[in-house]
């Protein structure tokens, strides 16, 4: 009979004062009161409000997890010095995918018309 008193008393003390989850009472504030022509909404660091709402900025919905963020990032890293390679045609040393001597065989000696 007492604990059923007791819960008796809490709820009652409950139904007279709201109170948020953590135990602590809600707090009634008055309302604000409204702006006049003469005043202004002003955010620090904007500057007075834009008529028809503020710039609106991009957010990304989700955090990129670093395997994305590598995949995307991978052709922008460091490349390898080239290599060095010799011509299959004439021997002379040129970089790989560079133009030598079309694969023309010959003497270095004959001109061609």
């Amino acid at each position: 009979m007492a604990a059923a008193a007791g819960w008796l008393r809490r709820a009652a003390a409950a139904a007279v004062t709201p109170r948020l989850p953590s135990g602590l009472p809600i707090l009634r504030t008055p309302p604000p009161a409204p702006l006049n022509e003469a005043q202004s909404f002003v955010l620090p660091g904007i500057g007075a409000a834009v008529a028809g709402g503020m710039e609106l900025m991009a957010v990304p919905k989700k955090k990129v997890s670093k395997y994305k963020k590598g995949l995307r990032n991978g052709q922008k890293a460091l490349k390898p010095v080239p290599v060095i390679v010799r011509c299959r045609c004439c021997g002379r040393v040129k970089l790989p995918h560079f133009y030598c001597c079309s694969g023309e065989r010959g003497n270095p000696g004959e001109s061609s018309s």
